[in-house]
Protein backbone atom coordinates (compact mmCIF):
# COMPACT_ATOMS: atom_id res chain seq x y z
CA UNK A 1 0.00 0.00 0.00
CA UNK A 2 2.94 2.53 0.98
CA UNK A 3 4.33 1.74 -3.02
CA UNK A 4 1.15 2.45 -4.22
CA UNK A 5 0.58 5.90 -2.63
CA UNK A 6 4.61 6.51 -3.48
CA UNK A 7 4.13 5.93 -7.02
CA UNK A 8 0.96 7.80 -6.95
CA UNK A 9 2.62 10.61 -5.66
CA UNK A 10 5.26 10.95 -8.04
CA UNK A 11 2.83 10.76 -10.90
CA UNK A 12 1.06 13.73 -9.69
CA UNK A 13 4.01 15.29 -8.49
CA UNK A 14 5.15 15.12 -12.18
CA UNK A 15 2.23 16.34 -13.72
CA UNK A 16 2.05 19.35 -11.57
CA UNK A 17 5.84 19.81 -12.67
CA UNK A 18 5.32 19.51 -16.10
CA UNK A 19 1.97 21.36 -16.26
CA UNK A 20 3.17 24.65 -14.56
CA UNK A 21 7.06 24.96 -14.71
CA UNK A 22 7.87 22.75 -18.31
CA UNK A 23 7.17 25.50 -19.83
CA UNK A 24 10.24 27.63 -17.61
CA UNK A 25 12.48 24.28 -17.92
CA UNK A 26 11.79 24.30 -21.78
CA UNK A 27 12.68 27.49 -22.09
CA UNK A 28 15.75 26.57 -20.51
CA UNK A 29 17.08 24.18 -21.89
CA UNK A 30 16.69 26.17 -25.82
CA UNK A 31 18.79 29.10 -24.36
CA UNK A 32 21.27 26.78 -23.08
CA UNK A 33 21.26 24.61 -26.13
CA UNK A 34 21.03 28.13 -28.41
CA UNK A 35 24.25 29.42 -26.87
CA UNK A 36 25.80 26.35 -27.20
CA UNK A 37 25.39 25.87 -30.79
CA UNK A 38 25.81 30.28 -30.91
CA UNK A 39 22.64 31.21 -31.89
CA UNK A 40 20.71 34.53 -30.94
CA UNK A 41 18.10 33.24 -28.25
CA UNK A 42 16.00 36.15 -29.17
CA UNK A 43 15.66 35.31 -32.44
CA UNK A 44 13.66 32.52 -31.47
CA UNK A 45 10.56 34.98 -29.84
CA UNK A 46 7.01 34.75 -30.22
CA UNK A 47 6.39 36.89 -33.82
CA UNK A 48 9.75 38.93 -33.29
CA UNK A 49 7.56 42.09 -32.31
CA UNK A 50 8.37 42.35 -28.68
CA UNK A 51 11.53 41.51 -28.62
CA UNK A 52 14.98 42.99 -28.98
CA UNK A 53 15.89 43.87 -32.84
CA UNK A 54 18.88 41.82 -33.64
CA UNK A 55 21.18 43.72 -36.68
CA UNK A 56 20.03 43.02 -39.80
CA UNK A 57 22.70 41.33 -41.75
CA UNK A 58 22.99 43.27 -45.64
CA UNK A 59 22.74 40.50 -48.18
CA UNK A 60 26.17 40.36 -49.95
CA UNK A 61 25.91 42.02 -53.83
CA UNK A 62 25.01 39.76 -56.34
CA UNK A 63 27.38 38.43 -58.64
CA UNK A 64 26.76 40.35 -62.14
CA UNK A 65 25.37 37.67 -64.40
CA UNK A 66 25.88 39.49 -67.94
CA UNK A 67 29.23 40.71 -68.21
CA UNK A 68 29.93 44.50 -69.06
CA UNK A 69 31.30 43.37 -73.08
CA UNK A 70 28.05 42.08 -73.94
CA UNK A 71 26.33 44.98 -75.18
CA UNK A 72 23.68 47.89 -73.57
CA UNK A 73 20.32 48.06 -74.82
CA UNK A 74 20.06 50.73 -77.56
CA UNK A 75 16.83 52.98 -77.63
CA UNK A 76 15.67 53.47 -81.21
CA UNK A 77 12.83 55.19 -83.34
CA UNK A 78 11.42 53.99 -86.25
CA UNK A 79 12.24 55.90 -89.43
CA UNK A 80 9.29 56.52 -92.06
Amino acid sequence: MDAFVTILLVILFTGFFMRHLGRYALRFFVKRMANRFGADFNAFGRSGGGSKASKQEQPPNPEQVIPNSVGEYVDYEEVK
